[in-house]
């Protein structure tokens, strides 16, 4: 039995979906800590009460009786430290990394006391853990590094919500636009460095252009100020997301776009960097940072998000189209739900290995 502890997400929701279509789905159980789900059915994920004695109990005995425990990120304090009090757990327990549970510490110079203590929580956990599902290799060498783990390494991703057919049928249904459309971050995390990016826009702010923003989970008061920002660059040239759309819609809305830009100083984004790439669309990263090193070694073609920060971007919108064609060529046969369900076979027979 494969016990997977997981956080109230679109990404955990459709990854369920997919055990039960690719897995059997009764060797899997799935529990979580979030009480008001946005996402995760309650017909499907054992939601539980972390001060509940009955619970935590329950929890200790299928940690005891699983195979392996799959921690879906260590953003959740009280997994991490149910995992701390029983130790013993730890030996078949594989944290399948996000990118934020791992950098966000380390990429801030300030932390209060409860950050500090989480992290010592987290440390310790990590240190003894048996295996790390990570998509790029780069965040497992700094979790290795930083953790001194000897967790083995696991290729593996989730499937994406906005999935190759939705992308499809999205990509005919797009209408023709006289405005060029950029896409800036995937949220309001400031991660995404928004004002960063709008700063270096601005030049195009007279030109033809539209910039659209998602900004529909993270902290809305940073949502507000980028939202006040572009507005007074771009005037109603800007348009700020605010709600959540369907995989659906938002697949419409990455087909509608020309060129997207990450100024992300850490992995993040993979799953619209990758729904975007096999669009044919012209995308834009750091070139110092994991996710420009991982692509470029699948021999995808990405352009530098540094470039547009520092004012050298000259040539913002074209793309050759044989370079959009083997982007999505690559993507199409790296990133398939088939691809991804060996995948996740392999990690799921890491037990049996000798």
């Amino acid at each position: 039995m494969y016990l997977h502890i997981l956080i109230d997400n679109f990404y955990t929701s459709k990854f369920i979906d997919f055990v039960r279509q690719y897995f059997d789905s009764s060797s899997h159980v799935f529990v979580t800590f979030a009480h008001n789900s946005r996402y995760l059915n309650s017909n499907e994920v054992n939601k539980l009460e972390f001060l509940n004695i009955k619970h935590v109990r329950w929890l200790y005995k299928k940690m005891s009786e699983a195979d392996l425990v799959f921690l879906h990120s260590t953003f959740c304090a009280r997994s991490l430290l149910l995992l701390f009090l029983n130790q013993k757990c730890l030996s078949k327990t594989i944290w399948v990394l996000w990118g934020g549970d791992l950098y966000n510490y380390w990429l801030n110079d300030s932390h209060t006391i409860k950050e500090r203590v989480l992290e010592k929580v987290r440390g310790s956990v990590i240190k003894r853990i048996a295996g790390v599902v990570a998509l790029v290799k780069e965040d497992y060498e700094f979790a290795k590094e930083k953790y001194n783990t000897s967790a083995e390494y696991i290729y593996a991703f989730y499937p994406n919500p906005v999935d190759f057919s939705m992308l499809d049928t999205a990509s005919k249904e797009v209408c023709n636009r006289s405005e060029r459309r950029i896409l800036i971050g995937n949220s309001a995390a400031p991660t995404n460095n928004h004002l960063e990016i709008l700063n270096a826009l601005a030049r195009y702010r007279m030109e033809n252009v539209e910039i659209i923003c998602p900004l529909s989970y993270g902290p809305q008061d940073y949502a507000n100020k980028v939202q006040e920002y572009g507005l007074e660059l771009f005037g109603n040239r800007f348009i700020a997301l605010r709600e959540f759309l369907s995989p659906k819609e938002y697949a419409k809305l990455l087909s509608s776009v020309d060129v997207a830009i990450f100024a992300h100083r850490r992995q993040q984004a993979l799953g619209n960097i990758l729904a975007l790439l096999y669009l044919g669309k012209k995308v834009y990263v750091r070139s110092d940072i994991s996710t420009w090193s991982f692509l470029n070694r699948l021999g995808i073609k990405v352009f530098d998000a540094k470039a547009i920060l520092d004012g050298l971007e000259t040539d913002l919108f074209s793309l050759e189209e044989q370079v959009a064609v083997r982007n999505r060529e690559i993507v199409r046969s790296e990133f398939s739900e088939d691809h991804c369900a060996q995948l996740w076979k392999n990690a799921f027979e890491f037990c049996r290995k000798p």
